[in-house]
Order: C-alpha cells, then structure tokens, then sequence
C-alpha cells in the first residue's frame, strides 16, 4: 500500500527558484489515475502514444478491482500498482513524484474513462508556451447539449468560489485534463487525496502568483459511472477553500 499521509506529498526538501519554462513533447509525463478503467484504457493509451512514448507515461492503479493493472502492466507504461483506494488526488500525487523522479519537467494529467481526448494535447503546450503558463486546464462547453445539468450547476458554482478565493478567473475549477509545470509543485505540500485536491492546487498555484489559463476541449459525457461522492465531496471542497484562504 502506498497512501500518502494526511499532510500530502513533499516534493523536496528546500525551496527551488521557478524558473520560466516551456512544455515540449521530450520534457513532459503524462500521469493517468486508473481506477476500474479496463475497458477505456487500450483505447486511451493508444491515443496518448500517437504525442508520447511508453517512458513518458505514468499510469496509478488506484486498487482497481478489474483487470486495469493487468492492461498498463502488457502496454508496458510505468505503473504505480496501489493495494488500498486512496483517492484521485493521491493518485495524482504519487504520479506526479514518479515524473519528477525521471527528470520530467512538466505533466498532463488525464482521466482514464475516456472523457478526456489525447488529440488536444498540442493545443494545452501551445498555451503553456505562448503564456508561460504554470498551470493549463481544459474548459469544457456548459450548455446543457454538452453537459448534465447538475454538472453545469455543480461546475458553475464551485468555479465562481474558487475564483473568488484564488483572485483568478477560474472558469472550469473541476476539469481533470490538465498541464502542470511540476518545479511549481515540487516542494508543495497537499491536504487532501481525493476530488477535492484539484481545487487545492489551483489554490496552492494562485497564492504563489502562478499564471494559470484555460484552453477549449471537447466536452464528453458517455455514461460513465461517476466515482464521486456527493455529500463527502461537497464537504470536502468546502473545507479545502476554507482551508486556503485561512492560511
């Protein structure tokens, strides 16, 4: 089992001087948290290795109880196999130290179920590189042809709370397909391990006068299940914002 502890990973020791950087195809993971994914997960891979090779992917097997690990162990990615569910945001975390570990500067992060298109890829280094941007999130269309209607009211709402916490316009706080530059996280320290850890280090990033941007992805809704639980997840992101700003 490897389950971060409730203070969250540390990246590093000491704090690093940031440096402007630009994402490129050689300098950037991607890190795919994989939960009960076995069906998405040959597709995916497929598409991620058209922009990147096998060494250049991490996938985090959160205790999946389908054959997800048996499919990232035959593509041969780099797999962190976990024993216990511990959550997206550990999982996350745990990816993003391996990628640091290899010497990766930079991260995608990307949903294993399919909702996220590997196509878009070019378009979040374009962003990054013409912004200089630490951190780069999809935004998802919100009409209601796109998206379920409690997602749109969900989506909408924490947006605005997270806007207004971390003094940037946040216009899509929850999309998971990201762009991270990982010397901005090294020596961070996290909170929480599941859901709410996304809207943490858009926080964590902000506080730091990190440069956040968006850039447009398809919108896909296939009736996938959703892991998340509403009433703990709200709880959880009410703390997590209340949490930050206090500190």
């Amino acid at each position: 089992m490897i389950c971060l502890t409730h203070e969250g990973l540390k990246f590093g020791l000491q704090k690093m001087e940031i440096v402007i950087m630009k994402a490129d195809w050689k300098n950037t993971a991607v890190v795919v948290p994989v939960y009960n994914s076995d069906k998405y997960l040959p597709k995916l891979f497929d598409g991620i290795m058209t922009y990147f090779p096998l060494e250049n992917i991490f996938a985090v097997n959160d205790a999946s109880e389908d054959d997800s690990k048996y499919i990232c162990e035959k593509l041969q990615v780099n797999l962190v196999d976990l024993q216990v569910n511990c959550g997206k945001g550990n999982a996350l975390q745990l990816g993003f130290k391996e990628a640091l570990k290899k010497g990766f500067k930079f991260a995608f992060t990307i949903d294993s179920d399919l909702q996220h298109k590997p196509e878009d890829f070019p378009e979040f280094i374009k962003k990054q590189n013409e912004f200089d941007l630490d951190l780069v999130i999809g935004k998802r269309d919100f009409s209601h042809k796109k998206m379920p209607f409690h997602r749109i009211c969900s989506n909408t709402l924490t947006s605005w709370i997270v806007s207004r916490a971390s003094k940037q316009k946040i216009i899509d706080s929850q999309c998971g397909y990201r762009l991270y530059n990982l010397e901005v996280l090294r020596d961070m320290e996290f909170q929480s391990k599941r859901y709410q850890f996304e809207t943490e280090i858009i926080l964590k990033i902000a506080k730091r006068n990190g440069k956040v941007g968006f850039t447009p992805i398809e919108t896909i809704y296939n009736g996938q299940e959703s892991y998340i639980s509403g009433l703990r997840d709200i709880k959880n992101f009410v703390e997590i914002v209340l949490h930050e700003m206090r500190n």
